[in-house]
């Protein structure tokens, strides 16, 4: 490869830092956007925080029941995030092969996930069990 190939691969992928914060922020975008298109599980997560909020919007929860529904689905979806590139990163360089360090990687990752939905679900049923109990006994009385 010659350095006008080279040059070439430069214009169309970016290989050095962003120049400035709207170059940052449309790559952000642009990841998030990658891992909604990519990961049936994200959009699970997001469909969940989207019933979360219905839901609390309509038992009306009060400020501090938002903050901790709030680290709850962030949470998650920070761990979600974390797994994709672990996950990424693991199939860049083992490529097709196996190797069982690769296999400890993406299962600690998944199950970084499983923790953050387990805390989530804690968290979601501490808080709405007060307002949901008694409605669900009404529903089946």
């Amino acid at each position: 490869m010659d350095s006008k190939d080279n040059k070439k691969t430069e214009e169309t992928h970016q290989v050095h830092k962003n120049s400035h914060f709207v170059q940052a922020f449309g790559h952000a975008i642009a990841g998030i956007g990658e891992l909604l298109v990519r990961e049936r599980n994200m959009r699970f997560h997001i469909f969940a925080a989207c019933v979360v909020l219905i839901v609390g919007i309509y038992v009306d929860l009060g400020r501090s029941d938002w903050l901790w529904i709030s680290v709850a689905v962030f949470t998650v979806i920070s761990a979600e995030f974390l797994n994709t590139v672990v996950e990424a990163i693991v199939d860049l360089i083992v490529g097709e092969k196996y190797h069982p360090l690769a296999k400890v990687a993406k299962d600690v990752a998944s199950g970084g996930v499983l923790a953050a939905v387990a805390f989530a679900i804690i968290v979601g049923i501490l808080i709405f069990q007060p307002y949901l109990l008694p409605n669900l006994q009404m529903i089946f009385r």
